[in-house]
């Protein structure tokens, strides 16, 4: 019996790092990644109501998302905390802006949020567990109907 539960450990073990498992949960993921990506959405409102009827400059870039939620957003704890848990990319996109956040570790796209939909992120690669590349989804308009 002591000898079955040995294996069934190595088992375990072996089972969580390949999946992943061992280092974060599924469910520890969900948590994180649908609290951020509320998150998300909220800064797309504070920025498209910044730019109320213009359009989000075309040089909108990272550097300028991040400089004006640090103006603009009243919970400076969520804006460190997309800042420093994840790698972040911002375009300008048809008079909006498409924010992506990647993983540092492993260059996945975790979630993309195309700001035309104000109450909820467009593309959640992370929801499918398909590791999807860091980059931005270049048919985005489907996303936005």
């Amino acid at each position: 019996m002591r000898r079955f539960a040995v294996i069934m450990l190595v088992f375990i073990f072996f089972g969580c790092i390949h999946n992943g498992s061992f280092s974060v949960s599924n469910e520890e993921k969900e948590k994180e990644y649908s609290a951020t990506a509320i998150t998300l959405s909220d800064f797309s409102m504070k920025i498209m109501a910044h730019y109320h009827l213009l359009s989000v400059p075309n040089d909108f870039d990272t550097k300028q998302f991040f400089a004006l939620l640090e103006t603009i957003y009243p919970d400076q704890t969520r804006v460190s905390f997309v800042k420093s848990n994840y790698k972040v990319f911002v375009r300008p996109l048809d008079g909006g802006y498409s924010v992506m956040l990647c993983d540092p570790k492993t260059d996945w796209k975790i979630m993309e949020d195309l700001s035309c939909h104000l109450d909820r992120v467009e593309i959640m690669p992370w929801k499918s567990n398909v590791h999807t590349p860091c980059i931005f989804e270049s048919n985005w308009n489907p996303y936005c109907e």
